[in-house]
């Protein structure tokens, strides 16, 4: 038994907690909630010690890496301290004055040394595979109940919108702060409001500072004996202010400035001794009632007797004692209208004075939220409205009032003008009275007279102030295909009852209130981050002042290097803390990695850099590019401070993972099928004057890149599945190609000539090397021959060696090659015909593959070796559980002993083409697999990944790059990647599905290529690390001429080489494979 640690203030012989025994301390501790967790380690430094490695209610201990990542990601969540100016340098002059010169900007300071405040969060990117989704799991839960802290200087309003927990809001004035983000974020403290554990209380850390906010709510009919009376709630709340039911009824009706709650009142006269009585049913002079407005749904509640409300703060459907009204979705209740109204928003008694504050505020807040319908007409209307005279409103009381500019003639089939809904919304009514419309007071009034003193002031007040509702949730945004991951991960190693989760996948809007207070966790997805912005609308998500945001494939928003909707939404969001989880945080492009850092750290508001591109540019990225040491060791700062990384290589509990590569011989009609595609791109090459990049319709031309990318496609997807191009008649073409023939001398009656007729139609044998050419090259002299026979000679005929006309490269006269580079066989060229070719068109429906052959073999050969494994072992599902790994799941299959799993196969394709063809085949073998890839609906690929885990008879899981995040397949134990992926982060996103923690066995990964092709070439590529710089040297200087090119990979740059050299290739009956 390990002994204490804890030593006591004065030493005696009683028994304390020092007497008990670390162990067991620590078993004690694991067992409390969040809360009783933060109180055992507020009692002395040791149990702090000990509770600082508990990852409270999380049914798993996590790995040494993960315990080490939450430990740094609660640091960085902590009190940022100011850091130095990384591009500033200090100087001194001769006579010690000293100085500080910004080497971006040129800048120059003198004082105090230029500083930037550093951003709370930071780039969690452990290789996939790493359970970076536990440990961020672990993080919420540390700090569970911790509430976000609002920028200092705003005031809190606090309200019950439970009983047990007091929440907040606060408004602010968005032209004062850019884009609402960078004064709230430049003002954030980070003294954290928590929630007291022992009690509904709240401390704030921070000034008692004056409310100036006006309620947007509109009363109806309220009491007429209420006086202003300006109410100010400090951010610091006293404890008798924390009361459950701080307020008596008399202040509720009394604090009218800010119209929270409104009391509609009935009766001609009025007694204060009716306030809270029970609602009477004699006369009509004896009805009283209390109404409030819901915040989210703007619908009126009529509240129960004796119900008690604070007026400073929001009220909302579900703090109605009314159960049959605690939803916004509830109905709105009717009310009277034919009793007079003593008191209305917006009107003032005829003897009291215009220009009541609470008149103001009602009308702000009308301004503020239809602040849509403001136009230029709109806003003369109001104008005309808040000048009116007071013989014009007792013509509006009468008669009624007509716009006589903008109204005149203004009936109902030409539309509703905007201003007409802020009028009735002000409480006037409209008529239309022989086609014209007028305006009247409402009826029933008791002594009131609208108050145009009030609108005139409310029109000089400010109406952008946004609420943020102060939140303890994380928000957590996740590609569409992962909200399932990130659910079944919480239900699986968080305690029940611990976290509240609501996922937002679909198109409704829950009220901001609703997800900023009911929940701990927010799951949504990039795509609806995407749909939710918007310059001028109002996403309930940046309505919410966020604890955490969490991006989880954090690198999407640099897969774009553009301004994209969801990197401004994202960047838009505000939060106390910000992070991304990514295991390949840039993409593997070889000029511009480091480029796409500047969208994540423009997300996590990175000062110096992240929101100054300028200082990016000039400080880390071009110095990075030009191999420059101090780009290297700026970006090295930049990272140690704000990222951390675990790999795999450093981790001894993960099984190894074994690669390998299969090269793959075609089979005939594959064979044939390639090398069909083959022959029409380098014919298109050929004929481009010899091969010349300069020719306008060549391939290797820069600017055909497009062209050139879609064509690199079609060879690569033909090198997995057999198809054909489409070849339209070219009968005219080949017509004026015979008819020059016989200019030559052909004779159109022989023989000779129907034989090259038909041989240009159909495709023939090379006269001299005799294979089969689809489309021959027809010399002068009237020899068929293939492209690589006729490629041996550019200036004879290399049959019997009769000489082409050559034109010389002094020859300028081509439109078509501006700068020609070498003589070129003039006749022979044009004498081609023209063949009008389509695209290439996979042929999948009724052919297979050379590699979708060999795949099924190594599957029968896998399903064969199950079926002996679960004859002679009996297996028996629900085995004990595997013990190498605190990462268990309750599936069957991750349940069971390493040596009693099945095989299980991860299939992987980057074509759906090709995806087509393997599924058919499995069919035909009658292999039971599942697929996931696009464009499968959601709900099938969540089935499909349900019957790949848990049934055992379904062997192979087929995927694209669409299901290559976030999945946990550690049971898998072999992957095939049906071809070379160009970027290693995606492949290695795709083989960390099954290489991650949790896995048992060796992981055998292996990748397919077709020999002598241009797969062979990429990885030919890949493994010369020289060839790879020499490649992206050569490509870079030369992207001037391609125009606006998305970024580019390092096969990008290798696309004309690999094109220059692609090669015939030839088949056979039985496939033959190399491995390495």
């Amino acid at each position: 038994m390990q002994i204490t640690t804890i030593i006591p203030d004065v030493i005696s012989d009683e028994i304390g907690i020092w007497s008990i025994p670390d162990d067991i301390l620590n078993k004690v501790l694991i067992r409390l909630k969040p809360g009783d967790l933060i109180r055992a380690a507020a009692t002395c430094h040791h149990i702090r010690t000990l509770a600082a490695s508990i990852m409270p209610c999380m049914k798993l201990k996590l790995f040494p890496h993960q315990e080490a990542a939450v430990e740094w990601m609660l640091r960085r969540e902590q009190n940022p301290e100011p850091l130095a100016h990384p591009l500033c340098k200090n100087f001194c002059t001769e006579d010690g004055f000293p100085f500080f010169i910004n080497v971006s900007s040129g800048e120059i300071f003198t004082g105090i040394a230029p500083t930037i405040n550093d951003f709370c969060g930071g780039m969690f990117c452990d290789e996939p595979g790493l359970g970076k989704t536990v440990t961020a799991l672990s993080l919420i839960l540390k700090t569970h109940g911790t509430l976000a802290e609002p920028p200092r200087g705003v005031d809190i309003k606090w309200c019950t919108h439970k009983p047990d927990k007091k929440y907040g809001y606060y408004e602010f004035n968005t032209s004062n702060c850019s884009n609402n983000l960078s004064e709230s974020k430049r003002l954030m403290g980070k003294n954290v409001v928590k929630e007291d554990p022992c009690s509904s209380e709240l401390s704030h850390n921070g000034d008692s500072v004056p409310s100036t906010r006006s309620s947007r709510k509109r009363g109806r009919l309220v009491d007429p004996g209420l006086s202003p009376v300006n109410m100010h709630v400090s951010s610091e709340k006293s404890p008798e202010s924390c009361n459950p039911h701080p307020t008596p009824a008399t202040q509720v009706l009394k604090v009218t400035k800010n119209l929270k709650s409104v009391r509609k009142n009935l009766m001609d006269a009025y007694s204060k001794d009716s306030v809270g009585s029970k609602r009477k049913r004699g006369t009509a002079s004896e009805l009283s009632e209390t109404w409030v407005q819901c915040d989210a749904c703007r619908k009126w509640r009529r509240l129960s007797d004796g119900t008690v409300l604070d007026s400073t703060t929001a009220w909302f459907c579900s703090m109605n004692a009314d159960a049959a009204r605690k939803t916004c979705t509830a109905s709105e209740e009717s009310w009277d209208f034919k009793t007079k109204i003593t008191y209305l928003p917006g009107f003032y008694k005829k003897d009291a004075l215009p220009g009541n504050e609470q008149n103001v505020s009602f009308f702000a807040n009308i301004l503020k939220d239809n602040i849509s319908l403001i136009n230029s007409e709109t806003k003369k209307a109001l104008l005309w409205l808040a000048q009116l005279p007071l013989r014009k409103h007792l013509e509006m009381e009468s008669v009624g009032l007509t716009r006589p500019v903008l109204d005149a003639r203004a009936t109902t089939g030409k539309g509703a003008r905007p201003y007409f809904k802020l009028f009735q919304a002000f409480g006037l009514v409209r008529k239309i009275e022989q086609g014209v419309t007028r305006w009247y007071y409402p009826s029933m009034l008791d002594d009131l007279a609208f108050d145009s003193a009030a609108l005139g002031i409310a029109l000089e007040k400010p109406l952008d102030l946004v609420r943020l509702y102060l939140s303890r949730a994380t928000l957590i945004v996740v590609p569409a295909n992962l909200i399932d991951h990130w659910t079944t991960q919480i239900q699986r190693h968080v305690s029940s009852d611990t976290l509240n989760v609501y996922a937002w996948g679909d198109h409704k809007r829950p009220p901001a209130h609703i997800l900023a207070w009911d929940y701990d966790i927010v799951i949504t997805t990039f795509s609806r981050l995407s749909a939710e912005w918007g310059p001028s609308k109002k996403s309930v998500l940046k309505q919410i002042h966020w604890f955490r945001v969490i991006l989880d494939e954090g690198h999407t928003l640099g897969s774009s290097l553009a301004l994209t909707n969801k990197l401004q939404m994202a960047v838009s969001l505000v939060a106390s803390n910000r992070w991304i989880l990514t295991g390949t945080p840039t993409p593997n492009t070889p000029t511009s990695q480091v480029a796409h850092l500047h969208p994540m750290l423009k997300f996590l508001h990175e000062e110096a850099y992240g929101e100054n591109y300028h200082s990016w540019e000039s400080g880390i990225h071009r110095p990075f590019e030009a191999q420059m040491e101090e780009g290297r060791i700026r970006l090295v700062e930049l990272l140690r401070r704000s990222m951390i990384s675990a790999r795999k290589a450093d981790l001894k509990n993960i099984p190894p993972c074994i690669k390998r590569i299969t090269f793959v011989d075609f089979s005939e009609g594959h064979a044939k099928s390639y090398n069909e595609l083959v022959v029409t791109i380098r014919r298109n090459i050929l004929m481009a004057d010899w091969n010349d990049p300069s020719h306008v319709e060549s391939l290797l031309n820069p600017k055909q890149w497009k062209f050139r990318t879609t064509t690199i496609r079609n060879v690569r997807l033909s090198c997995c599945v057999a198809g054909h191009i489409k070849v339209a008649e070219a009968g005219h073409d080949i017509q004026e190609t015979m008819d020059e023939l016989m200019q030559g001398g052909l004779d159109p009656s022989s023989e000779e000539y129907q034989s090259i007729r038909f041989a240009l139609l159909n495709g023939t044998d090379c006269i001299r090397c005799r294979d089969w050419c689809r489309l021959p090259v027809i010399t002068p002299c009237r020899h068929l021959l293939c492209h690589d026979c006729v490629a041996l000679d550019s200036e004879k005929c290399i049959e019997c060696g009769n000489n082409y006309e050559m034109q010389s490269p002094e020859t300028r006269a081509r439109p078509e090659n501006p700068n020609p580079k070498w003589p070129v066989p003039k006749d022979l060229i044009e004498l081609q015909p023209s063949y009008k070719q389509d695209d290439w068109d996979p042929d999948w429906q009724s052919t297979t593959s050379s590699k979708v052959a060999y795949l099924i073999d190594k599957l029968r050969s896998l399903r064969e070796a199950n079926m002996k494994h679960v004859h002679s072992t009996n297996i028996t599902i629900g085995a004990g559980p595997a013990t190498t790994s605190s990462y268990q799941d309750d599936d069957n299959l991750q349940t069971r002993l390493p040596q009693t799993l099945p095989d299980k196969v991860i299939i992987f394709s980057q074509f759906l083409e090709h995806i087509h063809v393997i599924e058919q085949q499995l069919t035909i073998a009658g292999i039971t697999y599942a697929g996931m890839y696009s464009p499968m609906p959601l709900g099938t690929k969540r089935s499909a990944l349900t019957k790949f885990k848990e049934d055992p008879t379904c062997m192979a899981l087929l995927m694209d790059g669409t299901a290559a995040l976030g999945l946990d397949l550690s049971f898998v134990n072999h992957v095939f990647l049906m071809e070379p992926i160009w970027d290693r982060s995606m492949e290695e996103q795709v083989i960390s599905r099954a290489h991650r923690m949790g896995a048992t066995r060796p992981i055998n990964v292996e990748t397919l290529a077709m020999r002598g092709t241009i797969e062979e070439q990429m990885l030919q590529l890949l493994q010369d690390s020289s060839a790879c710089r020499n490649m992206v040297n050569k490509g870079a200087g030369g992207t001037e001429n391609e125009g606006a090119r998305p970024h580019r990979s390092l096969h990008d740059f290798a696309e004309s080489s690999y094109l220059a050299k692609l090669t015939f290739v030839k088949g056979s009956n039985t496939a033959c494979m190399d491995q390495k």
